[in-house]
C-alpha cells in the first residue's frame, strides 16, 4: 500500500484576494479523521464570520509519497526430504 502526503485546506476569499490555511498530513485518512473530529471547525467558523459564504474546508492528496507498506514475504516451506 502507498501513502501520500494530504493537506486539510481551508480555502476563502478576502474581498478580490484568493487565500488559505493549509495542514499537511502523511495519509489521506489522518487528515480525514481531523476532519470527522471537527479540529480545523474553530478557524472556519471564525473565516466564515469575517469573510462570509465563498469558504471551503477539504483534503487535497498530493502526488508526494509519504509511506510505502510492502507485504512481508512469506516464509518458504521446508520440505520433509
Amino acid at each position: 500500500m502507498i501513502y501520500y502526503f494530504t493537506a486539510l485546506v481551508i480555502s476563502y476569499s478576502m474581498g478580490d484576494q484568493e487565500a488559505s490555511a493549509v495542514v499537511w498530513y502523511d495519509r489521506e485518512r489522518h487528515c480525514q479523521e481531523a476532519m470527522d473530529d471537527g479540529l480545523g471547525d474553530p478557524l472556519y467558523t471564525q473565516l466564515y464570520e469575517l469573510y462570509g459564504e465563498d469558504i471551503m474546508m477539504s483534503c487535497h492528496v498530493s502526488e508526494d509519497v509519504s509511506y510505502v507498506l510492502r507485504p512481508r514475504l512469506r516464509p518458504k516451506e521446508e520440505s520433509d526430504g
